[in-house]
Parts: C-alpha cells; sequence; structure tokens
C-alpha cells in the first residue's frame, strides 16, 4: 500500500494520517477536504502530499481511508461503486456507526472490491484538522466490521495503524451499533441535554453558566464536539439510540421518585454503584 487516501481532514482523519505517515515514511498520502485551511496546514506540515478531490484521488490509490460523517462516508460508497480503482485496492472507513455503511458497500464487496468496517472508540471535543495527534487512539479499542478484506491487506492495514497502539477487536455491525449507542451516542445526547437545559434555565441569572464549576464541566465537556458529525451519528443509529435512551429515562425517573420521595436507601445505593462502576474504569 504506498498510495493512501484520506477523505475527511477533521480529528480522525488527520491523526490517521499522521499514524500512517510515522508507520511509513515511504507512503504516499493524498487528502481530500473541502476546508482550505486544513488541507493547507497539513500539507505545510508534510502530514499529506497532495490534495485531490475525492473523484480525482480514490482511482489513484492502494488504500482508502473515509473518516467523514456518516452520511459523508455512505454517500462517498457509493461514488466509489461506479469508479474505476485499483484491483487490489483496500476501502475502509471510521464511521461511529456501522449498519448502514455495511449495507451501502454491498455493492462494492459484489464487484470483488475489498472493504473493511472500522471504528477507532476515540475523539475529543476538539475538532478539525489541527487538534489531530498521533497518540489520539492510544490504547482504545478499534472495532473491526470484517467485509471483504484479504488477510493480506488486513495485516497491512494493522501495520501501518501500529504506531496507534490500539486494541483490536472484531465485532458485527448490529452489535457494534448497539454497545456504542450505550457508551458513547446516549452519553453524547445526556451531556448536549444537560447544557441546553441549564443554559435556558439559567439565562435570566446575572451570574448564569459563569458559576459552573469543574463537575458540570467535566460532565458535558464531549457536548462542545462537532454538530455536523453528531447529527450525522444520530441518525445513523436512531433506533439502538433511541431504545437506549428510554432506558436511560426509566433509570433517571426511578432516581427521580426516590429524591422526591426522600428514599435515603435508594439514592445512596444508586450513587454507592455508579461509584463502584466508574472507578473500575480507571484500572
Amino acid at each position: 500500500m504506498k498510495t493512501i487516501v484520506v477523505s475527511g481532514l477533521g480529528l480522525i482523519g488527520s491523526s490517521i494520517a499522521r499514524i500512517m505517515r510515522q508507520a511509513d515514511q515511504t507512503v504516499e498520502i493524498i487528502g481530500c477536504d473541502p476546508d482550505d485551511g486544513t488541507s493547507q496546514f497539513l500539507l505545510a506540515k508534510h502530514i499529506i502530499d497532495r490534495r485531490l478531490s475525492f473523484s480525482q484521488a480514490a482511482p489513484l490509490a492502494d488504500l482508502i481511508v473515509l473518516a467523514g460523517p456518516v452520511s459523508v462516508i455512505v454517500n462517498q460508497i457509493r461514488e466509489l461503486s461506479a469508479m474505476s480503482l485499483k484491483d487490489h485496492v483496500l476501502i475502509t472507513d471510521v464511521g461511529s456507526s456501522k449498519a448502514d455503511i455495511m449495507i451501502a458497500a454491498k455493492p462494492l464487496i459484489a464487484n470483488q472490491i475489498a472493504f473493511l468496517g472500522g471504528h477507532p472508540m476515540a475523539g475529543s471535543h476538539q475538532s478539525g484538522g489541527q487538534a489531530g495527534r498521533t497518540e489520539l487512539f492510544t490504547g482504545a479499542i478499534y472495532f473491526l466490521v470484517s467485509g471483504s478484506q484479504t488477510n493480506a491487506q488486513l495485516s497491512e492495514f494493522r501495520r501501518l495503524m501500529a504506531p496507534a497502539k490500539v486494541r483490536w477487536l472484531e465485532i458485527g455491525a448490529s452489535e457494534h451499533d448497539k454497545l456504542v449507542s450505550e457508551v458513547s451516542h446516549v452519553p453524547h445526547v445526556v451531556a448536549t441535554t444537560l447544557v441546553n437545559t441549564i443554559a435556558e434555565s439559567l439565562a435570566s441569572h446575572p451570574i448564569g453558566l459563569e458559576a459552573a464549576a469543574g463537575g458540570f464541566k467535566d460532565t458535558t465537556r464531549i457536548a462542545a464536539s462537532d454538530p455536523t458529525m453528531w447529527t450525522a451519528i444520530m441518525l445513523s443509529n436512531r433506533d439502538a439510540i433511541t431504545e437506549e435512551i428510554d432506558d436511560f429515562k426509566d433509570q433517571l425517573a426511578q432516581l427521580q421518585t426516590a429524591i422526591r420521595n426522600g428514599d435515603e436507601q435508594t439514592i445512596f445505593q444508586t450513587f454507592t454503584k455508579a461509584k463502584k462502576i466508574r472507578e473500575s474504569l480507571d484500572n
């Protein structure tokens, strides 16, 4: 894989470009992104070698990494199905939901074009190519949804991603979407709703959100993430997300009832259980 195309040079895509540049100095990395500032920054830093349009770049690639929002990834997969590509090309993505993407990839797979679903479980409230970094994925799980890739292509992809120091985990698309709705997507819904609710409640207060302490900022940090990306995620994984929101509402209602009734034991048990679970994540 000597020519790599990264489409979408935001936080994730630019981090992958950095990682692959570190893994192999001999590869050519072509970037595709509509943002002039991001592209020029990455060119100046020699993170990408060239900037081309997606339609110009894709036929040149040995490896194509689709790193835009899920809706863009789906559309680009459809575009790729109609392009003349290299016989041995591997196409992969980093989308936060996988069912829609794997369905969109069926025509590629039917035409013997290698496709591998992927999703690194890492990110930041920061966005854009300047925020990317090689260590962004360190220690994180990188989900792989097997498609039509060969063992050799998978091995080469993992070699190019080696500096990321991820934990690889193969998973089915539906199982992936349910899992990430629970540990990623619904937490983002909660953080976003909390910020908007409190902001509206404090709108007329002279101090308002200026009084927000570290706990509020830590809890809601992810609400500062890219709205375009998260809108696409919500729409692409809406069934799993809405189901988990219902479960969250049930749990919240139970705690609300305990608080209203002064049920000290239930309140204490709820907070104790959460404390133990949260502490286990740091072990």
